[in-house]
């Protein structure tokens, strides 16, 4: 590939890493796509920048896809492949590769991965077995994304006694300790940030950044964001989306 911009690979094309290389193509990142399967590869040749069939097993082939010479390498090989997972990972750390995000199926597998090399772990098994869980216990969340220090940022659907009131009047940030970022309404979809001046618009790469942080999906397509929502003179209206900031406990509050 090209040096143009982020660089990433990522080795094993199974469902998990074929749309982790897909959502990053649709981001605009430069992205190699790794597996011995023939066949996987070739599905997957128009899609992505570059795509190789290839034993990422062997210490020979790494070193021949340059694969080092990459801003980041995401081992995504599956649960039945441990082994190769392990011993992948390992030999990316050899040579010379200098961020890896592996994927583990177990602690005890999170655990060898960390000490062969990997530098952040993902289970998306025990993340979406939890975040389902979050969904069963509270319904009414569209979204939430964890932030550090036990903050959150969530999606969620308007509490019916907010229609008609402004901030000021509800108080929301006294009364929940809550931060509202913006309103997700429809109309195609417009939302107002707090953060930003009021009256701009954000569309284009601006919008697709915006959505990207949140999550792909987490915005309508259609969605318009107009910044800066007044604490006086805007309105919730029914059907509306709130996009709070705040800790999970206290957004819980929003649905008691």
């Amino acid at each position: 590939m090209e040096k143009q911009g982020q660089q990433i690979s990522v080795i094993g094309m199974g469902t998990f890493g074929r749309e982790i290389a897909l959502s990053l193509m649709r981001a605009g990142l430069a992205v190699c796509a790794i597996d011995r399967n023939a066949e996987l590869i070739e599905s997957l040749r128009d899609q992505v920048s570059l795509a190789i069939v290839m034993d990422a097993t062997h210490e020979e082939a790494l070193q021949e896809a340059e694969v080092r010479e990459v801003d980041t390498v995401v081992v995504a090989i599956g649960a039945g492949s441990l082994e190769s997972s392990i011993l992948c990972t390992a030999l990316l750390r050899q040579v010379g590769v200098s961020n890896i995000i592996a994927r583990a199926t177990s602690e005890l597998h999170e655990r060898i991965l960390r000490s062969v090399g990997a530098d952040m772990i993902v289970n998306p098994e025990k993340e979406m077995g939890a975040r389902l869980a979050k969904h069963i216990m509270r319904p009414g969340f569209i979204e939430m994304i964890s932030l550090p220090g036990g903050a959150c940022i969530a999606q969620i659907p308007l509490p019916e006694d907010f229609a008609g009131h402004s901030l000021d009047e509800l108080g929301v940030r006294k009364r929940f300790n809550l931060t509202v970022l913006g309103i997700q309404r429809s109309q195609k979809t417009e939302t107002r940030l707090t953060s930003e001046k009021p009256g701009r618009v954000l569309d284009g790469k601006a919008l697709w950044n915006y959505k990207k942080y949140l999550g792909v999906d987490a915005i309508d397509s259609d969605s318009r964001i107009i910044m800066n929502i007044s604490p006086t003179k805007d309105r919730f209206k029914p059907n509306d989306i709130l996009l709070v900031m705040g800790k999970e406990e206290d957004i819980n509050k929003l649905f008691q």
